[in-house]
């Protein structure tokens, strides 16, 4: 036997894994809650749990957590709940079982694998330190996320952060920034949140990407496994409509990211694609009625503009809802309405493989924002829902590619600033 999942009451639980250390099981997993968090007495059967673990040699997950699941290369799922994300590259570690599971049952329900999944819960002998210095060598995780209340230890943290950060990115959530939160965090894993400026300086000094919420998270984790790494944070915005680019230049500027003036060379090839009352400015106003083929027209001039190191293009997608809308017209051998929708849906496939193309060649991070990423799964919007199996996000406001690209642009920073460091 490789593992026993314990979820005993607390007091029998250090029995339990003396009995599988006797039959030399080398690892275990303590669901069971009712340890340090419930305050002194709770913290005594947590020591003699880890008294147990240490004298049998047993690595010991929790307890009070929620599992541990492992899709490569073998399915292991060991958790409370049924949360199936397929093998993929992003690694979760979280003091809390419960984000721990929605996180993965957020990327098993948009078709992103995981590599790791590890709910670390009151951290009684296993450390985060531990997971995380453990994936800076896994090959199978190419990004980490972590929810985390406290640190117990900041200088081991610290030390594994900067490790870790100068080869992967790591994604952090932080509970228990209010007093309010605090008081949460100690009750719910027996965690000391401490002070959130000083964890706030530690994630600057260490490259740790810090984010809000598990939105943030998700939108930041699966771009940096698709997207390029900016060369600075200068950015160009491809908009189908005046509204959208207002927004996402004001989103953009309020992210840290700079909205540049493009050049005359990049204007005038422009000019020879779209008509002459268009804006001449960035954000590129593609003007109502345009051809989709102006679309990616432009976001092909501005991938190739100097001046610009990472792209934002609103707009993608359209051709499933309107072809829905013409579906319910009888088809006419004049009209040839069945032809027109099967070169619609073509063209977004085409459109969709471009758009992956012009990320790859060249290098520079393309983010897509569409209000027809709400409910493309209902919608069957293969064109849509294939760029998400390739990892490549469609976010449906002007917010979040500004935020995750002026992140992209922040980690890259950092990483030339530790090359600079370590060279000297």
């Amino acid at each position: 036997m490789d593992l026993a999942f314990i979820l005993l009451p607390p007091d029998k639980v250090a029995r339990a894994i003396t009995d599988c250390g006797e039959i030399s099981i080398p690892a275990c997993v303590v669901i069971t809650a009712g340890f340090q968090e419930l305050g002194p007495a709770g913290r005594e059967l947590e020591e003699k749990i880890v008294n147990a673990a240490r004298d049998v040699h047993i690595a010991m997950v929790g307890p009070n957590c929620g599992g541990i699941s492992s899709p490569h290369p073998m399915n292991l799922y060991c958790m409370m709940q049924p949360a199936f994300a397929p093998p993929g590259n992003i690694a979760i570690v979280s003091q809390s079982g419960n984000l721990a599971s929605s996180i993965q049952y957020m990327f098993w329900k948009q078709e992103i694998g995981i590599s790791r999944c590890v709910s670390v819960g009151n951290q009684a002998l296993l450390k985060t330190e531990d997971f995380l210095e453990y994936l800076i060598t896994d090959e199978q995780t190419k990004v980490i996320v972590v929810y985390l209340e406290g640190v117990p230890d900041g200088n081991r943290f610290m030390d594994v952060a900067r490790r870790l950060t100068r080869v992967k990115p790591l994604i952090v959530i932080k509970g228990g920034q209010s007093e309010t939160g605090i008081r949460a965090a100690e009750s719910h894993t027996g965690a000391i949140a401490g002070s959130d400026v000083v964890f706030d300086g530690m994630c600057k000094q260490c490259g740790i990407i810090r984010v809000k919420d598990v939105e943030d998270m998700f939108d930041t984790a699966v771009a940096f496994l698709s997207q390029p790494l900016p060369a600075g944070n200068r950015v160009g915005i491809v908009a189908n409509g005046g509204g959208w680019g207002v927004l996402t230049a004001d989103a953009c500027v309020e992210a840290g990211l700079d909205v540049v003036l493009l050049p005359e060379e990049t204007l005038q090839a422009l000019d020879k694609r779209l008509p002459p009352w268009w804006n001449r400015q960035n954000p590129v106003d593609l003007v109502a009625g345009m051809s989709r083929g102006a679309f990616y027209k432009a976001v092909e001039i501005l991938c190739k503009c100097d001046v610009i190191d990472g792209l934002i293009a609103l707009g993608f997608g359209y051709g499933n809802p309107n072809t829905a809308a013409l579906g319910s017209i009888p088809d006419d051998e004049n009209l040839n309405i069945s032809g027109y929708i099967e070169a619609t849906l073509s063209s977004d496939k085409r459109g969709m493989n471009f758009l992956l193309d012009m990320i790859k060649l060249h290098q520079k991070p393309v983010l897509l924002s569409s209000e027809f990423i709400v409910g493309a799964d209902l919608d069957h919007n293969e064109a849509v829902l294939a760029l998400r199996r390739n990892n490549v996000l469609i976010y449906p406001s002007s917010r979040r590619p500004a935020q995750v690209l002026a992140r992209l642009a922040r980690y890259s920073k950092y990483l030339k600033n530790e090359v600079h460091l370590l060279r000297n």
